[in-house]
Parts: C-alpha cells; sequence; structure tokens
C-alpha cells in the first residue's frame, strides 16, 4: 500500500488527526486536495489566519492564534470536514491552549457520531505533544525511490529531445535519491540550462544542493575534504579494505542487483595522532562522497525530548543527503557509561540517543557510510561492537618503521621537499614510537626552523633538531599505549600487527579487530 492509499484508509477509518512531516507544501495541497474530493477543506497558518485551501487567499476572521482558531471550530457543525493546520510544531510549541482544544477537537470527532472530521497537522519538523499522542497518526513524506527518480530523468529527456546514457542516469538515480520531486526537477533544469545536457557533471549540482541542506539544518557538518588515500602513510590493508568498498559503492545498484549488500561502514580505533581522523577524511574522497559530520554532544536540547528530535533529525538529514559518509568523531567520548545504571537525567538521555542510533545503524537501507573514531575502545558499551553495527573495526596503532618512513615522505613531499639528501629510513628507524602527527609536527618545526635560519633547502641537521624536541611528547604517549593494548587484550581483541594475513583476518563472534598495516610507495 502506498502512502496516498495508506492516509486514505485512515481518513476512512475515521483517524481524528493525521500528521504530515514534509519540506514540500504542495506535495501536502496534493495529496490532501486528493483525499478530500468534495469534502470541504478549512485551512489555517500561523502567518493569515484562516486561508482558502485552493489559493491560500485570507478569509474571514482572522484567528492568527491557533488557540481561538481551534475554538471556533469546537462551535462549527463539521460534517465531513478537513481542518488543515500548517506549522503545526511553531503553533503548538508552549502553547498549552492550543494542545487542550487540540485535543477537545479531537475527542469530539472520536466520541460524537455526528461529527465527521480529520484534521491535518502539515509541518517540516515532529512535535507531538504527550496529550496529543493517543490522537495522531504520524506520515512522513515519501520520497522517491530510484525506479521513480530513473523515471523522472527519462521522461525529462524525452520532454527535452537528449539522451539518456545508462550509467549516466544510473549514477545521477543514486545522486538523487533523499530529494524530492520538485527538487530533482529544479536541479534537471540548472544542469539543462549550463550545458543544454544532462550528463555526470551535473552530479556536482546535486551535490551542492545537499551541502545547502546540511548548511541548513546546523545539525550536522559538511566538512570539506581534499585528503586522499596518497596523504596516508602506510594502512595498507585498511586501503585495500576501502578499495572494495569504493568499488561497491561506485557500483551501488548493480551490486544490489547482483546481491551484494550496501556497505555498513567501520569503525576506527587507536591511540590518539595515529591518522584516525585523516582517515576519516580520505574515505569519503576515495568513496566520491560527501563527508557529514555528527557531533553527538551538540544534539542536546534544553526541552525534553528535544535531544530524541534532534537526532532523530541528523539521522533523517544524513539519509536525505545519502549517499554519503557519516563521521562520528570520538564516539566514545558521546556515549561512554551508556548501561551503566546511572539514574541521573544526563545519562537516560544519553542512553536513549544511543538506543535511536543503534536501532538506525542496524535498520537504515540508505546508502550511508558510517564511519565511527574512537580513542579507547574499552569504555564503549558492548552493543555499540556487536557484528553487523560495522562491516569491519579496524585497530590503528603506532606506526613500524616502514611505516614511518612512508609517512615522513608523504609529509616532505605535501610541502614541496623531494627528500633528496635526507635519509629517510635512518631518521624512521630513530622515531620509534612517534605518531604520525608526531612524525608530521617534526617535519613542519624543521622546515620553519630551515626557514627562520634563512637556509636555502631543508637538511637532515633540522629534522633531527626537532626529532629531540618531539621526542619527550612520543614517550609519554606509548606509556598511554601499553595500557591500552593491555586492555584490548583483555578484552579478546587482537591487534594484527603487520601481518598480512592477520590483518586480512574476518571479524571474531566476540568482536574481532582488524589493524590495516602495510606500507605503499615506500621511499629509495
Amino acid at each position: 500500500m502506498n502512502q496516498r492509499e495508506d492516509m486514505r484508509s485512515h481518513v476512512e477509518a475515521h483517524y481524528p488527526i493525521l500528521y504530515f512531516v514534509t519540506f514540500e507544501e504542495e506535495i501536502a495541497d496534493s495529496l490532501i486536495g486528493d483525499l478530500a474530493g468534495s469534502r470541504k477543506v478549512l485551512e489555517w497558518n500561523m502567518g493569515r489566519g484562516y486561508v482558502r485551501f485552493d489559493n491560500k487567499v485570507p478569509m474571514g476572521p482572522g484567528y492568527t492564534d491557533l488557540s481561538s482558531a481551534l475554538d471556533n471550530w469546537l462551535d462549527q457543525p463539521l460534517d465531513g470536514h478537513f481542518l488543515v493546520v500548517r506549522d503545526a510544531h511553531l503553533a503548538l510549541r508552549d502553547n498549552p491552549l492550543a494542545i487542550a482544544r487540540l485535543k477537545a477537537l479531537a475527542d469530539r470527532i472520536v466520541r460524537d457520531d455526528d461529527v465527521v472530521a480529520t484534521i491535518f497537522l502539515v509541518s517540516s519538523q515532529r512535535l507531538v505533544p504527550p496529550e496529543l499522542e493517543r490522537f495522531i497518526t504520524v506520515f512522513d513524506e515519501e520520497l522517491p525511490d530510484e525506479a521513480e527518480i530513473g523515471e523522472i530523468i527519462r521522461r525529462y529527456c524525452d520532454d527535452y529531445g537528449l539522451d539518456a546514457d545508462a550509467d549516466v542516469a544510473s549514477k545521477l538515480m543514486l545522486a538523487f535519491r533523499g530529494l524530492s520531486r520538485y527538487q530533482i526537477t529544479l536541479l534537471l533544469n540548472r544542469g539543462y540550462q549550463r550545458d543544454a545536457q544532462i550528463d555526470i557533471s551535473d552530479i556536482e549540482l546535486v551535490i551542492d544542493e545537499k551541502k545547502q541542506i546540511v548548511k541548513k539544518s546546523g545539525i550536522l557538518e559538511m566538512v570539506s575534504v581534499a585528503e586522499g588515500m596518497d596523504d596516508i602513510g602506510g594502512l595498507g590493508a585498511l586501503k585495500a579494505w576501502l578499495e572494495q568498498k569504493a568499488k561497491i559503492m561506485a557500483n551501488l545498484l548493480k551490486a544490489r542487483n547482483f546481491g551484494v549488500e550496501t556497505p555498513k561502514g567501520a569503525m576506527i580505533v587507536g591511540m590518539p595522532g595515529c591518522g584516525k581522523s585523516l582517515t576519516a577524511k580520505a574515505t569519503a574522497t576515495r568513496l566520491g562522497l560527501p563527508l557529514l559530520r555528527l557531533d553527538i554532544g551538540s544534539l542536546m536540547g534544553r526541552y525534553v525530548g528535544d535531544s530524541e528530535a534532534n537526532m532523530r533529525r541528523a539521522l533523517m538529514l544524513a539519509e536525505t543527503v545519502s549517499p554519503c559518509v557519516l563521521w562520528v568523531d570520538e564516539v566514545e567520548k558521546a556515549f561512554t557509561g551508556v548501561g551503566g545504571g546511572s539514574a541521573n537525567s544526563g545519562s537516560e538521555v544519553t542512553s536513549r540517543l544511543f538506543g535511536h542510533f543503534l536501532t538506525w545503524m542496524q535498520e537504515k537501507t540508505k546508502p550511508v557510510f558510517v564511519l565511527t573514531t574512537a580513542n579507547d575502545v574499552s569504555v564503549l558499551p558492548p552493543e555499540l561492537l556487536r557484528k553487523g553495527r560495522f562491516d569491519e573495526i579496524f585497530y590503528v596503532d603506532f606506526p613500524k618503521e616502514d611505516e614511518r618512513a612512508a609517512i615522513l615522505q608523504v609529509h616532505l613531499r605535501k610541502r614541496k621537499k623531494d627528500g633528496s639528501g635526507i635519509d629517510v629510513k635512518h631518521l624512521a628507524r630513530e622515531t620509534e614510537g612517534f605518531s604520525g602527527a608526531d612524525l608530521e609536527g617534526m617535519v613542519k618545526d624543521a622546515i620553519e626552523e630551515a626557514f627562520l635560519e634563512g637556509e636555502a633547502e631543508l637538511n637532515v641537521g633540522h629534522l633531527r633538531a626537532s626529532m629531540e624536541k618531539n621526542r619527550s611528547h612520543a614517550l609519554m604517549m606509548q606509556r598511554k599505549a601499553k595500557e591500552y593494548r593491555a586492555k584490548l587484550k583483555e578484552m579478546g581483541i587482537r591487534d594484527a600487527a603487520g601481518d598480512d594475513s592477520d590483518a586480512s583476518t574476518p571479524m571474531s563472534p566476540l568482536l574481532g579487530v582488524a589493524r590495516a598495516i602495510g606500507v605503499d610507495n615506500l621511499p629509495q
């Protein structure tokens, strides 16, 4: 049963209030008008009070306050009426009188056999007061699926005499997911106006449109990325794994038809400075998808229910922008202590957020590649680490000698230093215990020192001096790393340190962690 017929069955069964969540007023009008048929439609909106449903022209007394409009409706006979309330979330918030009168009106519809009416609450956000829960049935706008998007593209190309390349259409179908029919048509118009054709370059317009959606939400951050896999030294097994996922995401429709499941995502754990955040950014670049960052702490709201509503909006937004990479950084800070038995209200809210996030991860069907990073996996709730939440979990340790050589070469190359005359391999041997961030800082400090000294070129002396300056921090981190490895051992988590066969071992029933180790393009 499609959404329109589902709503029709609720109307015919005399459900008192149908709450339609949508940003598209035209879609709401079309749906309500179709359901109404010959029935009389009375509409109220927050800005103009009573208006004509067909053209939104004000009519009769103003009643710009919802409680007054509802009081008026309570006094009317109401026989077969549709009562439409626009921007319901604004009109009902902090308005107990309106809530009370809406409850009285719904109760009248339910109890009085002489009253036949349906109330439609139309809003861009869901706000269901507890007093009205038993009367309200919520419907979210049903966005077009890939088959319907493909039909929209085909019809558009036919109307303008364009050739619809099958591969281009397939990629556009995936890119347009999460957008309304109206938004898709506007983007096709923009693509056609730009170069009189619909081609693969139009995906840039789709990404720009989705960036606007994210910016306006204020809940998620869209991160601009320039980093790629070449900016990561080592981590060869992780790179190879991501390469496989990138091929699936690039051919998702074909992969699904073949029976391949949509990639869920990965968790990357390890000490600070070992490349977790860099890997998240490089992953988005390799997959060719926008990167959204979710700060769970920023979802906390002032009022009861606000935090959970923000979480729902954030995850719904990620699905709207999909296909995308959703990056949850330092996830342990958000969910540490969940399930620990604390009775304070903050802990209860966090537990509810955690439960909602877990359910969404398990049940999501949209192509949202979730990438979480954590410094200390041992404090995370075990439910988050269970098989099925992620496709894989990687432990990134401090780089080995060959990895340190690769990382040094990456940072020299990024800063336009070819490294000629510098024995990178020898420096790598002397920097045991340095993280990737330590090595980057070492190169940056050395180049700055060379510039201030007026040297024409960077030399190994500058690098050695910087290395000695950074060594104390590296030793302090090594002590923390020793404690962390002991926790991993207690949890039964394996640190596959550089053995290709271990690195590719699948997740164990307990938890399973594969460490991505290996080096591409080692310096000579």
